[in-house]
């Protein structure tokens, strides 16, 4: 008899085992967790893949993380950024792409001695870096004008001023300019402010001047 009701309580105590599943936190399948929550290495965890985050989160070690710089529209991002695959990314902006470079050099004056027509090596390289600035900027003739410091004739200084800017020509000629995109000209004393020696030597000069 004992026998008898011995075999059945056994079935049942089996069954309630059965029924009971891990104390959670801990785990077996989902159905363990709360509602939302899913088994990830047998613990109840707040995600197990990206999916179960919603947008703008990536899950991370079983937690919902918010993503940085996540996006849906361009309206979600900074100044001069758009939205490309939910992430916003840098771009120009249209000043950048619509301004001009500024020239990276100017045509500067060849200054001269005294009484003297002839390029010493200053001058030389005074020239050389006009060319090269034509060069880098594209452009196609100048106009170089001779000046000569107010001492002497008006008509010496005249012929001297002349002969500067054709010194000038002549180089840049020989540094490949072709003839016709250079135009010389002297005006003497004309345009002479100096008083004294120093100044005298910015009045003896050749000017460049793009046409």
């Amino acid at each position: 008899m004992t026998k008898r009701i011995f075999v059945p309580v056994l079935a049942v105590l089996a069954l309630l085992a059965s029924g009971c599943g891990p104390k959670y936190p801990k785990c077996d399948k989902d159905e363990n967790c709360h509602a939302g929550e899913y088994c990830v290495d047998g613990q109840c965890q707040e995600c197990r893949e990206d999916a179960h985050c919603g947008p703008g989160k990536t899950c991370n070690a079983g937690r919902c993380e918010e993503v940085t710089g996540y996006c849906q529209t361009d309206d979600a991002c900074g100044v001069n950024e758009r939205c490309e695959r939910n992430r916003c990314v840098q771009v120009a902006s249209e000043a950048t792409e619509t301004e001009p470079a500024a020239p990276s050099c100017s045509l500067s004056p060849v200054y001269f001695d005294f009484d003297v027509a002839e390029l010493d090596s200053s001058a030389r390289n005074a020239v050389a870096a006009n060319v090269r600035c034509m060069k880098d900027r594209g452009i196609a003739t100048v106009q170089l004008t001779g000046h000569t410091d107010p001492r002497g004739t008006e008509e010496y200084n005249l012929a001297l001023s002349d002969r500067r800017a054709l010194s000038v020509k002549k180089y840049m000629v020989s540094l490949g300019v072709s003839e016709s995109a250079i135009r010389s000209t002297g005006m003497g004393e004309e345009m002479a402010v100096g008083t004294d020696e120093a100044s005298y030597r910015q009045d003896r000069r050749v000017d460049f001047a793009e046409r």
